[in-house]
């Protein structure tokens, strides 16, 4: 359930950062930085 949160989160806060600054073309780096945080999550979730 946590990672449901975290993935709706991430997608609010990129859809607001998108619509009221208008910077679609570099508001990816938010999926960035959540990719790093879910790949981190992940490899500490198998140690």
């Amino acid at each position: 359930m946590k990672n449901w949160l975290i993935a709706i989160a991430v997608a609010a806060v990129y859809l607001l950062f998108s619509v009221f600054t208008g910077l679609w073309a570099i508001s990816w780096i938010i999926w960035v930085f959540y990719a790093v945080y879910r790949i981190a999550d992940y490899i500490k979730s198998q140690q």
